[in-house]
């Protein structure tokens, strides 16, 4: 398994005298490990060489490596040469037959390393209502208040907490390896992987189309908040691409992928709270090791030309300076521009009344080229 690998990977680095951070996270995903210094991109490979040469592609590394036994991968032992360091041995230990008492330790540790922060008033996790007060004892979670005055204390886990979390989370993600790889099977579960890599969570957030048809996907994004859209120049486009699928077209299916995690114990439903304690809604949260497990078994392509269509009817909602788009989306802004719905002026953008509207349809056959590309 990936996960053990990397860890021994990483520390022999780290030995050897490279300042090492792993995983990385970069435009899309993460990747295994970075050597900072040197700006050396590691990756290994657990079942695609797309998917790995996407995402160390997308931080401008001097240099990358694909490491394991695919067609285009340097061997564990070639790589560990070049760089002088012992060849690891991949071991990972398993807890069997835990007390009932030690699993709902791990359960609590597992889920606060996954929600982040709990309001201790209202603890819906009853594995947690029953080891709070042991995981506060051994050291492994604190309380604390973001406001000073009319304090509402949240539980969170310490620094010791959070290394035994990953490590309950790390075993999980192996024992469940074969059901995350039947998931990472279906092409949109790299979508909807990728959607949520940034948040690390999903929620029921829209009514869902009739259909995938083009009157279906039209007549749902008449009612479809395009503040959805929201784009920000430090993501990678295919990444606030599959946001916005995930929040609109795949919302469900994004919904029921977390519940299949849910079911291994990589993935909690919780009720999220304010600093003064109130109730802002419920959401599924996402284990970061189950996301880059779906990532690194799988890969879903989108064709370059379908992004450039999604920048063209999204950025310009919130940019008027669209220079850092013209690479990959000019041509659909000046066929924009042709209909009448915008006006270009050197790098700089001015919507018509009616490019909203334009938007929509174009949002929504984007929608249906995107899903008939996954059957």
């Amino acid at each position: 398994m990936y996960l053990d690998l990397r860890e021994k990977l990483a520390e022999n680095l780290r030995k050897a005298g490279y300042r090492v951070i792993s995983p990385f996270k970069v435009l899309v995903g993460w990747v295994d490990i970075a050597i900072l210094r040197k700006r050396v991109g590691i990756d290994l490979y657990a079942g695609s060489y797309e998917s790995c040469i996407e995402r160390l592609t997308s931080h401008p590394f001097r240099e990358i490596h694909v490491v394991g036994d695919c067609d285009g991968c340097i061997p564990i032992e070639e790589f560990c040469e070049s760089f002088d360091i012992e060849i690891p041995c991949e071991s990972f230990e398993e807890l069997e037959n835990p007390s009932m008492h030690v699993k709902a330790i791990e359960d609590s540790l597992a889920y606060l390393y996954t929600v982040g922060e709990v309001y201790e008033k209202n603890i819906d996790y009853k594995p947690l209502k029953v080891a709070i007060a042991d995981l506060k004892m051994l050291g492994f979670s604190s309380s604390f208040s973001k406001p000073k005055l009319k304090p509402e204390m949240f539980a969170c886990l310490t620094h010791e907490g959070y290394a035994a979390a990953k490590k309950v989370v790390g075993r999980r993600v192996k024992r469940n390896e074969k059901k995350l790889k039947k998931i990472a099977e279906d092409p949109k579960s790299y979508i909807i992987a990728l959607g949520i890599s940034e948040s690390l969570a999903v929620r029921s957030a829209f009514d869902k189309p009739e259909d995938y048809s083009l009157k279906s996907l039209l007549n749902f994004m008449k009612k479809f908040p395009l503040e959805e859209c929201r784009f920000t120049e430090s993501a990678h486009p295919k990444t606030v691409l599959c946001q916005f699928l995930v929040n609109s077209v795949l919302n469900e299916e994004a919904v029921k992928l977390a519940k299949k995690l849910n079911n291994m114990g990589l993935a909690f439903k919780l009720k999220s709270y304010s600093p003064y304690g109130y109730e802002m809604g419920e959401e599924y949260r996402i284990t970061k090791e189950a996301v880059e497990a779906i990532l690194k078994f799988s890969y879903t392509e989108i064709p370059r030309d379908v992004i450039g269509e999604f920048l063209a009817a999204t950025y310009p909602l919130t940019h008027t300076d669209i220079y850092p788009i013209l690479n990959q989306a000019g041509q659909h802004l000046l066929n924009a521009e042709k209909a009448g719905f915008c006006r270009i002026s050197g790098t700089k953008i001015t919507i018509g009344e009616k490019f909203v509207e334009y938007a929509r349809v174009r949002l929504a056959m984007i929608m249906e080229r995107v899903i008939e590309g996954l059957s």
